[in-house]
């Protein structure tokens, strides 16, 4: 009997990578148009959350990430802001960050805007499934 360990090539990885991405993230204004925030029960909580992941799609758009080829959503996925200011004050740290929160349409306060990056990168990490849980589960 022999034993072999297959190592999978890039390819394969990205291929893996590509599959997670379109399971975990909302891609399109309509899938995040369609998803249910009503587990909420907020609709001030559930409106920035849909505008944050709405952000996120509209900064997918812009010239400047097409051209760089770079996906927010997978960016949001690996970033964690300065330990020192959080979300509230890292706009003009990070370029995507930044790109993503100058693209919401709700206006702001710095603690508004901390909060949904927050949640936001929570999404990014784990899923939108993920965060209705975690939601949920905080609310028993």
């Amino acid at each position: 009997m022999s034993s072999f360990t297959a190592t999978p090539d890039a390819a394969a990885v990205a291929d893996v990578a590509a599959v997670a991405a379109v399971a975990y993230w909302q891609l399109t204004v309509a899938e995040a148009n369609a998803w249910d925030f009503s587990y909420m029960n907020d609709s001030w909580c559930s409106d920035n959350l849909k505008d944050g992941i709405l952000a996120v799609i509209r900064a997918n758009e812009t010239p400047t990430l097409k051209r760089k080829e770079i996906n927010a959503w997978k960016h949001l996925s690996e970033y964690s802001p300065p330990s020192n200011h959080g979300f509230m004050f890292s706009c003009g740290d990070d370029e995507i960050v930044s790109l993503v929160q100058n693209q919401m349409k709700v206006g702001h306060s710095g603690g508004s805007m901390g909060w949904t990056m927050r949640n936001i990168e929570f999404i990014a990490k784990k899923g939108l499934s993920a965060h209705r849980e975690t939601y949920l589960g905080i609310r028993q």
